[in-house]
């Protein structure tokens, strides 16, 4: 199902001004809040996730030229499986024995030997980014000293676990064994950053490719790649490089989301005399023909 556009989901023109967009999301939450009588929790999240992207500069400006390829996945809307019977997360928590819930409800169960399920455990690894990006196995120590080997799905955020179903503590009375959720930190890159399965990166080009054009070479994580930079290219322009990013875990095929590359141009320092007369003379043609 495609996704809604986000002013359409506040109710703003494209052209709405910051305020314009906080008054518009205040609304649009009171009403939607589930809390609320007649709210809609899918709408709440909708309007929450359209306000997250219009509110910040950068990604409203990603946006409106990319459209929701330009923004990646908002945090928490979900997750995916990996390998081995290994469940992917965003976060995790202990709902308590369900079990408990219905017998305290219902008046069945009960009993000091009824069975109970073993306790979960937590623990936390932490990757470098391109292991995040592409999948990588890693061995952690279990609390009975034993080894295991755990898969590390391509595409894994910072902040997503891993389920490791029976690999918890031992459950009483014929229960079964809890689970392990293994908290995935990634190593920040100091050449990339990510948002969701967008990979972002800035290089620098001179003065001269970005009024004439030309290339430009970029470092994605696949290695390095030649981008077209189209004549009168300005500084800050974003360029898109389709299934550069990372894994998007909303597909099950595989799909990569994109490398959004931020340009920025270079002025040119200690130039010659020669250098600077010229630069002055094509100032002044350009004034009178009004270039800039």
């Amino acid at each position: 199902m495609a996704k809604k556009d986000y002013y359409d989901v506040l109710g703003v023109a494209k052209g709405a001004s910051d305020d314009e967009i906080k008054k518009a999301f205040r609304k649009a939450a009171v009403a939607s809040h589930p809390d609320k009588t007649g709210g809609d929790d899918t709408k709440f999240k909708e309007v929450n996730e359209a306000y997250e992207v219009l509110k910040d500069r950068e990604k409203r400006s990603r946006y409106d030229q990319f459209g929701h390829a330009g923004v990646g996945q908002a945090a928490g809307s979900g997750g995916f499986s990996g390998p081995g019977g290994q469940n992917v997360h965003f976060d995790f928590g202990d709902f308590g024995d369900m079990g408990d819930i219905l017998g305290s409800m219902f008046g069945f169960g009960g009993g000091r030997n009824r069975a109970r399920r073993g306790a979960d455990f937590q623990t936390s690894i932490t990757v470098e980014f391109l292991d995040a990006v592409f999948g990588t196995t890693r061995e952690i120590g279990l609390r009975n000293g034993d080894k295991l080997k755990v898969k590390i799905p391509a595409g894994i955020d910072d902040g997503m676990s891993i389920r490791l179903a029976g690999k918890g503590g031992d459950g009483s009375h014929g229960g079964g064994k809890g689970d392990l959720y293994v908290q995935v930190r990634v190593s920040p890159s100091n050449k990339w950053t990510r948002e969701g399965a967008i990979i972002l990166s800035r290089i620098e080009i001179s003065m001269v490719t970005a009024t004439l054009g030309g290339e430009a070479d970029v470092e994605t994580v696949d290695g390095e790649v030649t981008m077209k930079i189209p004549a009168g290219t300005q500084s800050g322009a974003e360029f898109k490089l389709s299934g550069r990013g990372a894994v998007d875990p909303r597909y099950s095929d595989g799909r990569r989301g994109p490398h959004i590359v931020r340009v920025q141009v270079q002025t040119p320092t200690n130039l010659t005399k020669k250098q600077k007369e010229l630069i002055q003379e094509f100032a002044g043609s350009a004034k009178k023909r009004k270039l800039f």
